[in-house]
């Protein structure tokens, strides 16, 4: 007879997949014309505007000159985890001159950022687990680890607004 911790494992792990396919299919609704989806309301409901969606992500390239740093400080932004050691979904770690960031999206893919000085030298689709390069690519783009993150211009807004109604 399974436990009431074996269920909420399940319960997780199911809960973990659904999260992730929002994510994969919110990111392709942005980056490509060609995507449909069927979904009840209750999949999409509280997502916000595509807009806002795109404005809370940004973009790496090869040969960019930023600072690791920079990167670091925009995926905390986007609520994005520090996992030196459990790294999964929705975490990045640094060390040295490599970054790493496991987006969202996917479960079985990340990127590592390789660079030299403040500039990407590289940008390579790796296996989490094993390490095996997947690809080099020339860009990623990176996305909001939550659909409830909101731009700072909203939130900047909301708190003129809160102070205005205060007095």
């Amino acid at each position: 007879m399974p436990t009431s911790d074996t269920y909420i494992e399940k319960e997780s792990s199911i809960n973990e997949q659904i999260d992730r396919l929002r994510h994969s299919s919110t990111r392709s609704l942005v980056e490509r014309r060609d995507t449909i989806i069927v979904a009840s309301v209750s999949c999409i409901y509280g997502i916000g505007s595509v807009d806002a969606y795109s404005s809370m992500s940004f973009i790496l390239e090869k040969n960019q000159n930023i600072s690791r740093d920079i990167i670091i400080r925009k995926l905390v932004e986007l609520l994005y985890k520090r996992r030196d050691m459990d790294f999964r979904r929705g975490s990045f770690r640094a060390k040295g001159d490599i970054l790493e960031i496991f987006p969202s999206h996917y479960e079985d893919r990340s990127w590592k950022l390789s660079f030299f000085g403040d500039e990407i030298e590289s940008i390579t689709e790796v296996d989490p687990l094993t390490g095996e390069k997947i690809a080099k690519m020339n860009q990623v783009r990176v996305f909001a680890n939550s659909h409830y993150v909101t731009p700072k211009p909203t939130i900047k807004k909301a708190i003129g607004q809160i102070k205005e109604d205060l007095h």
